[in-house]
C-alpha cells in the first residue's frame, strides 16, 4: 500500500484510534505513519465529517461546507460565541513526544483577525508551548502555515527561551489576536502534525477540466488528491497552441480562473505542492478554445517583474543547497535594525513558517556583512538569508559603489553555500519624505545589483514610504516595534510569495 493511502486510512480512523491509544499508554505517542523522511502523528482534513475539535473558552467550532471557506469538502470553522477572553477550538487527541524536527501545518482563512496561533500543551512541564512568531493572516485570503515546534516557547518563558527537546504534547488549541472592533472568525483545513522533511512528492491532481467563457476567462477545476500527504497549494500552467508552458497562477483550493491574453487554442496543466514544497507530476492536459481574450493588466508589482528575471538562478541556488542547508531556516543578517527581537519575530509572523535566526549587530556596515556572512551561513545553514546592511554606510557615490561590492560578495557567498539571498532595501531616514536622497541613491543601486545578480529584493523602503514615517520610525532611524516592523514584514512576505512561486514552478520539466 502506498504511503498516501496509509495516511488516508489513518486519518479516517483518527478519532477512534486516538482514544484507544490513550488507554494503551506509551503507544499513544507513536506515529500513525512513517516513510519518505517523515513521521505523521495527526492528520485531519475534516472531509469525512469527523471533527476531533471542541469549543475552547469563548469560541464555538463547527464543520464548514460553503465552497469559499473550504479547501476540499469541509473545514473547521472557529468563531466567537461571547465577548471577552480568547476563543478557539481544542483537540485532546494529540500524543507527540519531543520537539526536534516537529512541524504543525495547516491552511487558514480568516476575517477580523490579525494573528492566528496555537497552544501546544506539554504535560512534562504542565505548561502550554506557543509559537514565538504567531502567523499573520489577512481577511478572506487562504494561506498556508508551517510552524516549527523547535521555535516555540513555554508560556511561562520569554520567546527567546525555546522549548527543550524533551516534551510530551497531549492537546492543542487554536487562538489568535483580533483586529480592534472586528467580528472575528477563521477556518482551518488540512491540519497535520509531522516530524522531519518530506522527500516524496504528492500525487498529481486528477480530473482537470477547463471551461472558456465569452469574456476571455477560463474556469479550471480539478479533484483534490485525497491520498496526498500534505495538500497545501497548486500551481496552474498554460500553453498556447504554438508556444511553451508557463506557470500563470497558484491556488490553495482546487480551482482557478485564468484570463487569456488573446483568443485561440490553449492547454492547461496543474501540479500539487505539499507543505515542504515538493511538487507533483503534472495533471493530464485540459484543452480549450477561446474566441477572444480578456483584459490582462500588466504586472504593477516590481516583485513580479523581478521574479521573471531571477527564477532560473534562484531555482539553481536552491537546488545546490539540497543536503547542505536546513529546510525552512531563515537567516536575518544586518545591523541594529535586525538586532531587535521585534524585527525578527514580526518578520517571522509574516513568513508564517520555519525558524528565524537573528544575526544583527548594531552600528555595522556592509563591509561587516561581507566579513561575517560565511560564519553566519556555517552556523545556521539557512535555506534563505534576508540581508539588510547599509543604513550605517556613507551614501556618497564612491561609498555606495563600495557598498554594492560588499553586498555582491554577500550574494556570492550565499549562492555558493546553497542559500537563497534576499536583499532588503534600507528604511527611510528621518520623517520628511522629500529629504531621502541618500536612501534613494543607495536603494536604487541595491535594486540594480539584485537584478544584475538575479536574486530577489525585499522592498522595505518602498513599503514604508507609503505610510506616515513617524509611525514607521521610532527615532528617525530604527523601526517602531509595531507598524515599522510590520511594514518590513509585509514587504518581505510580498517578495517571498514570488520566491515560492518560482521554486514550485515545474513548467521547465514539461514535455
Amino acid at each position: 500500500m502506498k504511503r498516501a493511502a496509509l495516511i488516508l486510512a489513518a486519518v479516517t480512523a483518527l478519532s477512534g484510534a486516538a482514544a484507544v491509544a490513550q488507554e494503551a499508554g506509551e503507544k499513544a505517542f507513536e506515529p500513525i505513519f512513517e516513510g519518505g523522511g517523515i513521521q505523521v502523528y495527526t492528520k485531519v482534513d475534516f472531509d469525512s465529517g469527523a471533527n476531533p475539535f471542541i469549543n475552547e473558552a469563548s469560541g464555538v467550532v463547527a464543520l464548514e461546507t460553503r465552497p469559499e471557506y473550504v479547501v476540499g469538502g469541509r473545514s473547521l470553522h472557529v468563531k466567537r460565541a461571547k465577548p471577552g477572553g480568547h476563543f478557539g477550538g481544542r483537540t485532546n487527541q494529540i500524543a507527540v513526544k519531543g520537539t526536534t524536527g516537529l512541524n504543525i501545518a495547516f491552511c487558514i482563512r480568516a476575517k477580523g483577525m490579525r494573528n492566528v496561533a496555537l497552544n501546544f500543551y506539554d504535560a512534562l512541564k504542565r505548561d502550554n508551548t506557543t509559537p514565538s512568531s504567531p502567523a499573520r493572516v489577512q481577511d478572506d485570503v487562504w494561506r498556508t502555515v508551517v510552524y516549527a515546534v523547535e521555535d516555540f516557547h513555554h508560556n511561562a518563558d520569554p520567546p527567546q527561551q525555546k522549548v527543550p527537546a524533551n516534551t510530551r504534547h497531549t492537546n492543542l488549541f487554536f487562538h489568535g489576536t483580533e483586529q480592534p472592533g472586528a467580528s472575528s472568525e477563521y477556518w482551518i483545513d488540512n491540519f497535520i502534525i509531522y516530524r522531519g522533511v518530506d522527500t516524496q512528492p504528492p500525487e498529481a491532481p486528477g480530473g482537470l477540466k477547463a471551461k472558456a467563457g465569452k469574456d476571455g476567462s477560463v474556469e479550471l477545476t480539478w479533484k483534490e488528491p485525497k491520498d496526498n500527504a500534505f495538500p497545501a497549494a497548486y500551481s496552474i500552467y498554460r500553453k498556447p497552441d504554438k508556444g511553451r508552458w508557463a506557470k500563470v497562477g497558484e491556488s490553495i483550493q482546487p480551482g482557478f480562473v485564468d484570463t487569456l491574453p488573446a483568443g485561440g487554442r490553449y492547454s492547461y496543466r496543474v501540479t500539487a505542492a505539499d507543505y515542504d514544497r515538493n511538487v507533483s507530476e503534472p495533471s493530464r492536459e485540459a484543452k480549450v478554445k477561446a474566441d477572444a481574450g480578456g483584459k490582462v493588466e500588466p504586472a504593477a508589482d516590481e516583485r513580479v517583474n523581478d521574479r521573471l528575471g531571477y527564477t532560473e538562478n534562484v531555482r539553481a541556488i536552491h537546488a545546490a543547497g539540497k543536503g547542505k542547508v536546513r529546510h525552512d531556516v531563515y537567516l536575518f543578517a544586518g545591523d541594529s535594525i535586525t538586532a531587535a527581537d521585534a524585527y525578527t519575530h514580526t518578520l517571522g509572523q509574516w513568513l508564517a513558517r520555519g525558524i528565524p535566526v537573528r544575526r544583527g549587530v548594531g552600528q555595522m556596515r556592509t563591509d561587516f556583512g561581507k566579513a561575517m556572512i560565511g560564519k553566519y551561513l556555517e552556523e545556521s545553514k539557512p535555506e534563505f538569508a534576508i540581508v539588510m546592511y547599509g543604513t550605517n554606510d556613507s551614501k556618497s557615490a564612491q561609498a555606495v559603489e563600495q557598498a554594492m561590492s560588499n553586498l555582491a560578495a554577500v550574494i556570492d557567498a550565499c549562492a555558493q553555500f546553497g542559500t537563497v539571498p534576499i536583499l532588503a532595501t534600507i528604511p527611510p531616514r528621518g520623517y520628511e519624505k522629500d529629504k531621502q536622497d541618500d536612501q534613494i541613491r543607495f536603494n536604487q543601486a541595491l535594486i540594480k545589483l539584485c537584478r544584475e545578480k538575479k536574486v530577489p529584493a525585499s522592498y522595505c523602503y518602498e513599503e514604508m514610504m507609503q505610510q506616515e514615517l513617524k509611525q514607521m520610525l521610532s527615532d528617525g532611524t530604527h523601526l517602531t516595534p509595531g507598524p515599522g516592523n510590520d511594514a518590513a514584514g509585509s514587504a518581505l512576505w510580498k517578495t517571498m510569495q514570488q520566491v515560492f512561486f518560482a521554486l514550485t514552478d515545474a513548467s521547465g520539466t514539461f514535455k
